[in-house]
């Protein structure tokens, strides 16, 4: 019974009723929900918080430095943009009949466990074997909240863009990424699947 009156109670608050006369709210205060259990997560993992070496920068412009990953922007953050911008198009796929915030709930989603298993030690020891990232060793906590934030505003900008507008932009993020910092979405996921050696070589300024 207590539970029972607990459950009427706070049926009955401000932020219920909110819910329950505008369900558009309804997938926001999920998706910030999935991002809570995204950092317990991670901090069971045993992620770090910030960066070990104490650099309170929150952008850092070497992609290859042991900074990169261990504050809240870099480089790689970019990729993620273009995370939003492919769950964008993966949703509006499969979920067609859903409304624009339900999608974006499960971009947040989909982000959020992907930052969980990219943190796990078999994904880290494939960006250690396969890629150039040798001294990777997992996102800081901070670092993976910004990644599914820049993941929320690539949804929005291919939402804004639509289907055509977004593929282009992306083509063009995908370019400056590679003339920029030797890497990208695309090249990101071919290593980790297939590494070339030779493209490895590559990143690597040889």
């Amino acid at each position: 019974m207590r539970l029972l009156r607990a459950g009427f109670k706070y049926m009955n608050t401000p932020s219920s009723r909110t819910l329950v006369q505008n369900p558009a709210v309804l997938p926001w205060a999920i998706s910030i929900g999935a991002v809570a259990l995204m950092t317990v997560a991670l901090t069971f993992e045993g992620r770090i918080w910030w960066c070990k070496q104490g650099d309170a920068a929150i952008y850092i412009n070497d992609a290859w430095s042991t900074h990169t990953s261990q504050h809240f922007l870099d480089p790689y953050s970019f990729t993620h943009i273009l995370h939003g911008v492919m769950f964008f198009w993966v949703a509006a796929l499969i979920f067609a009949k859903l409304s624009a915030n339900w999608r974006f709930f499960i971009t947040v989603l989909a982000e959020a466990g992907w930052e969980i298993l990219e943190n796990s030690n078999f994904i880290i020891e494939k960006y250690r074997e396969n890629t150039a990232s040798l001294d990777y060793f997992g996102d800081s906590i901070a670092n993976s909240i910004g990644d599914v934030l820049c993941c929320s505003a690539g949804f929005w900008i291919a939402w804004k863009l639509g289907r055509w507008k977004s593929l282009a932009f992306f083509v063009v993020v995908e370019i400056v990424l590679l003339l920029w910092v030797r890497d990208s979405l695309v090249l990101n996921i071919i290593m980790l699947m297939y590494p070339f050696d030779g493209l490895k070589h590559w990143q690597m300024g040889g």
